[in-house]
């Protein structure tokens, strides 16, 4: 019997807690953090300690079902316990037969039985990522075997089921099904049973949706300019090259996780969702640089048609060009997810502001600093997150980001226009135009991540704001370094008051109430500050 869970997403793009609007903000653990009880318990305190809501975290198959048909369920238990205990909302990452393109998170007696289970068979096409010359083989188990998506799919269901039993208050708000699906090294899988699908006929459900598409996305691109054919083979629909066979990977991979979560859906309403290793990206151009198949910017259309029970589609994002990738994936049919990424705030404020993201994540989060900027951020932003979602559902919610430091951004919310610039910047600019010569000094920031990390990230230093109306007159804005000033093209536009807020145990309260020169720079440049600003208009 299928239960009903507290989370759902709505067709208008909102995720609901029990009917309430809410963002998911917070980090993925490290892929070894949720292995133990005792490593659950430190990570997921790391997490809530850095000012997050939700916490992302692995369940591995191996430790799910180290032998067949035989669950522990003392990994999943524990982790919704420890949600509870740091009142954290939790994001479980099905960790099954595919975990960035490979199969390392598969149990032995499925990576024991090769004529059950086949492996993958590549053309290995240039170097995988994450590998070296003599490195030690890694298992990748082809996504064309029937028999591994019934046992992938029967653990997985085993999985919901107990999410649903023992997550009494509904902690769990969406649950990843596998890691970074596709395959490297070749543009498709050339086992016999995916060579056998390659000869078969194109499924008339994915040529139906090309037709009924407006024809604008790669894939269906591709279709029409071979003759948008209605059946045939993969080879007489789109052709033979990589691009093809990218098409072919898509439409086998996407048919392999729909049937994993099509028996997680029998069990439990929990939206889930796919995540997706970005590509084409710099220095990985073509299918199998990337993993082939993955629900990537050029098949997100094969995946829609051959996965529908996913409620989305989510960017991993760890290029520089993190709007563009956003763009990608902030669609009619979906809101923006990002469950992996870097940890740079700017982006945070963009993905809430100007892409209307339901939630975002940093990777490895259970190794950032709770004195960071990002940590920061995340207390004003958790601390916010009812008026923040008001803001958005008037359309009064957006987003600016400082690029370069002689930038000016424009922003329109309602009938104010905003226009932002660095403050740093703008203040020397100040400064020297009164006949005051000094330096101009750039702001330093300390790294994201603990001292001693392996990987150390660096603070993001662009400046940011994320500014919602909370009336016509009245904006509250979360940011760092950025000057705003406000128009109206009918009227004219001062500013009223200007409050300072801090935030005192969970909740904001007004520090000072800002005028005279302190009105030049009502967020701080050095740390993320809040301000609500109010206008008169004439």
């Amino acid at each position: 019997m299928q239960s009903q869970s507290a989370w759902r997403l709505d067709e208008d793009g909102v995720l609901r807690r029990d009917g309430v609007p809410a963002l998911l903000l917070g980090g993925q653990v490290h892929n070894s953090s949720s292995s133990t009880p005792a490593a659950i318990r430190e990570s997921f305190a790391r997490v809530r300690r850095a000012n997050a809501n939700t916490v992302l975290a692995p369940v591995s198959w191996a430790q799910l079902e180290p032998e067949e048909g035989a669950f522990d369920f003392s990994l999943i238990d524990r982790m919704i316990e420890e949600a509870h205990a740091h009142d954290l909302r939790l994001v479980p990452l099905w960790f099954g037969a595919v975990k960035n393109a490979g199969s390392g998170y598969a149990p032995s007696w499925v990576r024991a039985a090769p004529e059950r289970f086949p492996r993958s068979v590549v053309a290995g096409r240039g170097k995988a990522a994450f590998t070296y010359e003599g490195a030690t083989a890694k298992p990748v188990l082809s996504l064309f075997s029937k028999d591994l998506r019934e046992a992938d799919a029967s653990a997985f269901a085993a999985l919901v089921r107990r999410i649903a039993e023992v997550d009494r208050e509904g902690l769990v708000a969406l649950v990843q099904v596998e890691n970074e699906a596709g395959i490297l090294t070749d543009s498709r899988d050339r086992s016999d049973a995916a060579r056998t699908a390659w000869e078969s006929p194109v499924p008339s459900e994915l040529l139906a949706a090309f037709a009924d598409s407006d024809g604008t996305s790669p894939s269906a691109r591709r279709w029409s300019e071979r003759g948008g054919m209605l059946e045939g083979t993969w080879e007489q629909v789109f052709g033979d090259d990589a691009r093809a066979e990218e098409i072919f990977m898509a439409c086998g991979v996407a048919q392999y996780v729909e049937g994993v979560a099509r028996r997680g859906r029998a069990e439990s309403t929990i939206p889930m969702y796919a995540n997706a290793w970005l590509g084409p990206q710099p220095g990985q151009d073509s299918p199998g640089q990337y993993p082939s198949g993955g629900p990537t910017s050029t098949v997100i259309e094969v995946w829609k048609a051959m996965a529908p029970t996913l409620a989305l589609l989510a960017p991993d994002i760890y290029v520089d060009d993190a709007a563009g990738a956003m763009a990608t994936y902030a669609r009619a049919d979906q809101p923006l997810f990002v469950p992996e990424s870097q940890p740079r705030t700017a982006e945070l404020a963009r993905a809430l502001g100007t892409f209307s993201a339901i939630g975002w994540s940093a990777f490895g989060f259970d190794g950032i600093t709770p004195h960071g900027a990002l940590a920061q951020l995340l207390g004003h932003l958790t601390a916010l997150e009812k008026p923040l979602l008001a803001a958005r559902e008037r359309e009064g919610l957006g987003s600016v980001v400082i690029e370069s430091p002689e930038d000016i951004v424009e922003l329109s919310l309602g009938a104010t226009e905003i226009r932002a610039r660095g403050s740093v910047v703008l203040f020397h600019h100040l400064l020297v135009d009164a006949g005051v010569q000094v330096p101009l000094v750039t702001p330093e920031f300390p790294d994201e991540t603990e001292p001693g990390s392996a990987i150390p990230a660096p603070a993001d230093p662009r400046p940011f704001a994320l500014i919602a109306a909370e009336s016509d007159d009245s904006f509250l804005v979360i940011g760092r370094g950025v000057t705003l000033d406000f128009t109206d093209r009918s009227r004219r536009v001062e500013v009223d008051s200007a409050e300072e807020l801090r935030l005192v145990d969970g909740a904001h309260v007004v520090s000072r109430v800002l005028n005279g020169d302190e009105r030049l720079q009502l967020l701080p440049v050095r740390e993320v500050g809040v301000v609500r600003i109010r206008l008169l208009r004439l």
